[in-house]
């Protein structure tokens, strides 16, 4: 995950380091400063697991660890690498998946960063 860029960010101090977490089997919870993204917790290319992707903050994106398909958070659509459909985006985030819980420490791969 990449850190988004201070001076495009209004307020002191660094912008918070978007987070991704799975709330439901089916879904994740993007969270970039302010801004939170309800999605498909799989790619659509190849069913990789969106929770260990990296996301661009400065440019409300999401890139598949598997490989690489990297996608719009405001629309779903595909902007780079292999052909696929659309990554589903909810517009709305339903009240009882807000207070999901943490993630569990032992919930990462092995070689990936946290």
């Amino acid at each position: 995950m990449t850190a988004a860029s201070a001076a495009a960010r209004p307020g002191p101090g660094p912008a918070p380091e978007p987070t991704v977490r799975q709330v439901t089997e089916d879904l994740v919870l993007v969270e970039i400063g302010d801004r939170k993204v309800l999605a498909a917790a799989r790619c659509p290319h190849r069913q990789g697991r969106l929770k260990f992707g990296r996301v661009d903050g400065d440019r409300l994106r999401i890139t598949c660890p598997l490989h690489y398909s990297t996608f719009d958070l405001a629309s779903g659509e595909r902007t780079s690498g292999p052909a696929c459909d659309t990554l589903r985006v909810l517009d709305a985030l339903p009240e009882h998946l807000a207070a999901a819980p943490p993630p569990t420490p032992g919930d990462t791969p092995h070689g990936a960063a946290s």
